[in-house]
């Protein structure tokens, strides 16, 4: 089963939605796109130190090519070596750069798709809503609550609760 790294950007308090918005899930695993166009891949992803370190093991291999006068074949056969292994370590070295720009790792997820893992990685989890902006005046309900009384969940209302997501009355719902 494919495993995702996850990360939360530095800027954004921890367990927070806003910080669950902004995470981003690394592949862990083979890039194509890292192995079809590698120094575009690593200028899109902002991987300055890998790209520097990629184009230095470039010219090292040119001038070990023309020093040892490898024909265009051997060239050619190293070149996509070197090309395979660096996709099958490119999601790695991006959890890396992520580190070091100050991305908090919280945790791994594992699912069948994409979609399946983040539902694992954020089910578990009780993220605390952002503080409002504007407290609610006297008088007003705060959102999911115009209806009161036993029509809220009728009506599709949640139940005001902070960790839940969507219209659903109550987290973790029962089955019928």
């Amino acid at each position: 089963m494919p495993s995702w790294f996850v990360f939360e950007p530095a800027k954004t308090a921890p367990d927070t939605l806003e910080a669950a918005d902004k995470s981003v899930f690394v592949k862990d695993g083979f890039s194509f796109g890292a192995f079809l166009v590698t120094p575009v891949w690593l200028l899109w992803r902002r991987m300055w130190l890998v790209f520097l370190a990629w184009l230095g093991l470039q010219v090292a291999l040119a001038v070990l090519t023309s020093t040892f006068s490898l024909d265009q074949r051997a060239a050619g056969i190293v070149s996509l070596l070197v090309s395979l292994c660096f996709a099958l370590e490119a999601n790695a070295l991006r959890a890396w750069t992520m580190r070091r720009q100050g991305w908090r790792f919280t945790g791994i997820a594992t699912g069948h798709t994409l979609q399946e893992a983040e539902q694992r990685h954020f089910e578990g989890r009780s993220l605390a809503a952002p503080a409002a902006a504007n407290p609610p005046t006297a008088g007003t309900r705060p959102p999911g609550q115009e209806f009161p009384g036993p029509w809220s969940s009728a009506l599709g209302r949640n139940s005001g609760s902070p960790n839940v997501l969507g219209v659903f009355p109550e987290p973790h719902g029962t089955k019928p």
